[in-house]
């Protein structure tokens, strides 16, 4: 593929000390920032990569660990955008990206829908586009392939953790009343989770979900959220809490603990969440978080793979799922040190 070529080096990558990389800001209207570094050597890949934003300590592992790899020590040129959580900023950063002409688009789009237009431009361009983490719902045929997690199978393996746990302590007929938070409305994530997690509770006729309310995967959102269920379901009549990341049941701690409410292996109300970040490690170790399942951020080092792979006009799947594993309470010192997120 013919290398097309971007002058400069962003003040933003030599304070973070990462040569080669374009920052674009928060702004309404993304802007490259230029230092006076002379012309990149040729044969450097040029990636821009559109995230989401800065929602959660998930996303901001994910994004190191793209920052890390596409470095120009390892042959890249990377131009990142900041999607700021707004899709129309996500979907102009793409024509941006189409105009500048770079060699491989990675999006990691905030909800699906949306991306039909701009992805046919891109294949007009003939820039092949890499989408990571959440879906989008355009033909498969548009895209290269998608990397990421099974979402659905993560909202069942909750699910199975719940059913394993109350089986082993004798509660398996009880009658459950739970709480679902949910991540943001049309993302990939919070659409597989919820029905993994809606399916299993259906097959109980004993379970109940009492609240199902959307808080943005943010762990404020998380907090005010859960506030506002407990100011009309009291706190003795919750049994079980599911939300779709950690930052969201972080926040509902705060509000549990403020509403004088017992949760947790060392209290009363079962609270079940999703990433396994090294702070749900933590959590789970001091008794206020019983499992987290795990959702892994560091996706680059398989993007990378399937660009090399395209260079060297090998095919790729269309799609790549990531490993996985679930933890819990009882688990968590063993794996705590193996974090690196």
């Amino acid at each position: 593929m013919k290398r097309r070529l971007l002058a400069g080096m962003c003040i933003g990558a030599m304070l973070l000390g990462l040569s080669g990389c374009n920052i674009q800001t928060e702004e309404n209207e993304p802007q490259i920032v230029r230092g006076e570094a002379p012309e990149f050597e040729d044969g450097l890949i040029q990636i821009g990569l559109i995230q989401t934003g800065k929602e959660s300590d998930w996303r901001d592992a994910n994004t190191e660990d793209y920052l890390n790899t596409f470095v120009e020590e390892r042959g890249y040129n990377l131009i990142y955008v900041d999607g700021n959580s707004s899709p129309d900023r996500q979907i102009k950063a793409m024509y941006d990206l189409i105009q500048q002409k770079v060699d491989y688009i990675i999006v990691q789009p905030i909800v699906e829908t949306g991306w039909d237009d701009a992805i046919e431009k891109a294949n007009q361009s003939g820039i092949p586009v890499i989408v990571a983490d959440r879906q989008i719902k355009v033909d498969e045929s548009k895209y290269v392939t998608w990397i990421g997690s099974d979402f659905h199978e993560e909202g069942k393996k909750a699910i199975k953790w719940l059913e394993n746990y109350l089986t082993e302590n004798g509660r398996s007929k009880d009658p459950l009343n739970i709480v679902v938070l949910e991540g943001t409305e049309g993302a990939t994530a919070a659409i597989g989770r919820a029905e993994g997690i809606a399916e299993g509770i259906a097959a109980h006729d004993n379970w109940k979900v009492v609240a199902s309310e959307c808080a943005n995967f943010t762990q404020g959102e998380g907090q005010s959220v859960m506030e506002e269920i407990l100011g009309k379901t009291d706190a003795d009549k919750i049994d079980v809490i599911i939300s779709e990341n950690d930052n969201m049941i972080f926040g509902a701690m705060k509000a549990l603990e403020q509403a004088g409410a017992s949760y947790g292996p060392n209290g009363r109300i079962i609270m079940i969440s999703f990433d396994a970040l090294g702070e749900a490690f933590q959590k789970m170790m001091a008794g206020k978080l019983h499992a987290s399942i795990e959702c892994n951020p560091l996706l680059a080092g398989n993007v990378e793979q399937v660009i090399m792979d395209l260079e060297a006009g090998i095919a790729v799947d269309k799609k790549y799922y990531t490993r996985e594993s679930v933890y819990d309470y009882t688990n968590a010192a063993q794996y705590i040190d193996e974090r690196v997120y």
